[in-house]
């Protein structure tokens, strides 16, 4: 009755399962588990999925949660978020000494689709320089290349070829989480996995990685899932 997806998780110590935005399941299991025992699991909670389902509301736009949060960070920097008309298809003004950004859209014709492209337009100029900034900090040696995409469901990426790709969305979060997901891609450029040798690596860039982790976690779902009904 209820769509759901299977990941597998290293760090899974039993089967857990979560309504994402779309309602759907999302079943969390240990490397070890079966597919037969989780979906065992998942007929268990039905109620209460059912009961979540019924509960849930629906899903903000793009341009609702940014008059609820006006707020974007850009190179390291809280900037708040103003609104004006255009005819024009949506678009953002960046001033980065006033620390603020305008976003312009048709008030008449309002393309959810479109105002994540006007996001990630700005995404990838702004996070490219964030994680340069960070390397230099960190005297991390660069990736091969930085892509910034529309993904739907991870933060970022990092492949064997040294190539880090990452979400526009991290723009809508605090500076302390967005930076640590450019870091945790950035340690994968030295360690491929996530071993133990990984978190000591990412907790001497990020101090605090595992408050930073357990956070993304409480409030990413509701983020990474804007835009993707456009």
């Amino acid at each position: 009755m209820v769509p759901y997806f299977i990941r597998r998780s290293k760090r899974a110590r039993r089967i857990t399962v979560r309504l994402d935005q779309k309602n759907q399941a999302l079943l969390t299991i240990p490397n070890r588990a079966s597919i037969k025992a989780a979906i065992a699991f998942l007929d268990q909670c039905g109620d209460w999925l059912l009961e979540q389902m019924a509960k849930a509301t629906r899903p903000k736009t793009i341009l609702e949660y940014l008059r609820d949060k006006p707020v974007l960070t850009l190179n390291g920097r809280k900037c708040r978020v103003t609104f004006a008309f255009t005819n024009r298809c949506p678009y953002f003004e960046y001033n980065k000494e006033d620390e603020e950004v305008m976003l312009r859209y048709d008030p008449h014709n309002i393309h959810e689709a479109r105002i994540g492209e006007a996001l990630k337009k700005l995404g990838k100029v702004c996070l490219s320089e964030r994680l340069g900034f960070l390397c230099a900090e960190k005297f991390i040696d660069p990736p091969s290349r930085v892509t910034v995409r529309d993904q739907s469901s991870r933060w970022g990426s990092c492949s064997h070829s040294r190539s880090i790709s990452l979400n526009w969305r991290l723009i809508l979060l605090t500076i302390g989480m967005q930076d640590y997901v450019i870091l945790h891609e950035l340690a994968h450029l030295k360690e491929m996995n996530h071993s133990k040798e990984f978190w000591e690596l990412l907790n001497t860039y990020d101090s605090r990685s595992k408050i930073h982790d357990r956070r993304l976690n409480e409030v990413g779902t509701s983020i990474i899932s804007l835009g993707q009904s456009a």
